[in-house]
């Protein structure tokens, strides 16, 4: 579905992402994990041409693109087969719930208004906010704003969702219940992208790993493999620093 290769991308003399190859398969759950700064975040955005990478080939449904000298038609046409949830939701503020999630659909897509609230409101249904709809941002909680994000995200049927640290700012309760709604759209075969530090999520739902330092992929494999037995010295320590601090 996607590959990506020799992917590099500096800010300044700061060298982020130092050639990294990646493969995603239709279907794939797979958890980015690594210690902050690692560069898991700017590879995401470089997939998704929020970052311009410096050099890289990328491979998306068979068509080959140059990610470093890229259109703005290119640009567009992947990403109406993507989405990307952000850490901070990137919701509208002066706009409901449902106008979030339908704004795309009208502005972006031209659906028509009454068809566009249909799904907006199917959608908003099937991550728990059906009572919220009429709701600003600055009346719903972070946990809720995360789920009409997701529910946006899911209203551009993406053929992938990139997700960046989707429960960084919320509470721990407010967590599980994002985790439990990316666990469900994982099992209805959604095609999942996940920077993310909850290790629970990488183990359980994800159906690959990839564990990224200092700008390189490190370590990457089947996520039951991956925690049962990983290879590299770097992944090891990462692990075991992560197992104790669950433990604390």
């Amino acid at each position: 579905m996607i590959e990506v290769k020799n992917l590099h991308k500096s800010f300044g003399e700061l060298e982020v992402i130092k050639g990294v190859d990646l493969r995603i398969e239709k279907g794939d759950v797979i958890s980015i994990i690594g210690p902050s700064g690692s560069g898991k975040t700017t590879l995401l955005r470089c997939m998704n041409f929020l970052e311009k990478a410096d050099a890289g080939m990328m491979t998306f449904d068979g068509k080959s693109y140059d990610m470093s000298r890229m259109h703005r038609q290119d640009i567009l046409a992947i990403r109406k087969k993507t989405a990307f949830v952000f850490q901070n939701y990137n919701l509208f503020f002066n706009k409901t719930a449902l106008e979030n999630v339908t704004e795309g659909l009208i502005v972006g897509r031209g659906m028509p208004k009454n068809k566009a609230q249909e799904i907006g409101q199917a959608l908003l249904k099937r991550v728990g906010l059906e009572n919220r709809q009429d709701y600003y941002p600055s009346e719903l909680s972070g946990g809720q704003q995360q789920r009409v994000a997701i529910a946006r995200a899911l209203a551009a049927e993406p053929e992938i969702i990139y997700f960046d640290e989707p429960t960084s700012a919320l509470d721990p309760e407010l967590t599980q219940g994002i985790l439990t709604l990316m666990r469900e759209m994982a099992e209805d075969g959604m095609t999942m992208l996940v920077v993310t530090h909850e290790m629970s999520f990488a183990r359980n739902v994800a159906n690959k790993v990839w564990f990224m330092d200092n700008g390189v992929m490190v370590e990457s494999g089947n996520a039951k493999e991956f925690f049962e037995n990983p290879q590299d010295l770097r992944t090891k320590a990462f692990l075991r620093m992560t197992e104790e601090s669950d433990e604390k």
